[in-house]
């Protein structure tokens, strides 16, 4: 679970239920290296590629769909509804 108080459960389910592994800093990876993180207590988060070789910050605004979808296209995942 996220080391902040307002964690982004929408985000860590959706990615979860795709297989989406958490590590043991709190953090989602998935199968191809992927990680979502949440990076402060506003909500804001990261996807980052396969070690750190690039990075896409989302700020807490930014809707859940949105987050789970990118992370799901980046990890070559189909995108569900």
């Amino acid at each position: 679970m996220s080391e902040f108080g307002n964690p982004r459960t929408d985000v860590r389910t959706a990615l979860s239920a795709a297989g989406w592994r958490e590590d043991s800093r709190g953090r989602l990876v998935a199968a191809n290296g992927m990680v979502w993180s949440e990076v402060n207590d506003l909500r804001d988060s990261g996807l980052d590629g396969p070690g750190g070789s690039w990075s896409i910050h989302f700020d807490s605004n930014v809707p859940a769909t949105v987050i789970v979808a990118a992370c799901l296209a980046a990890a070559g995942q189909a995108v569900t509804r």
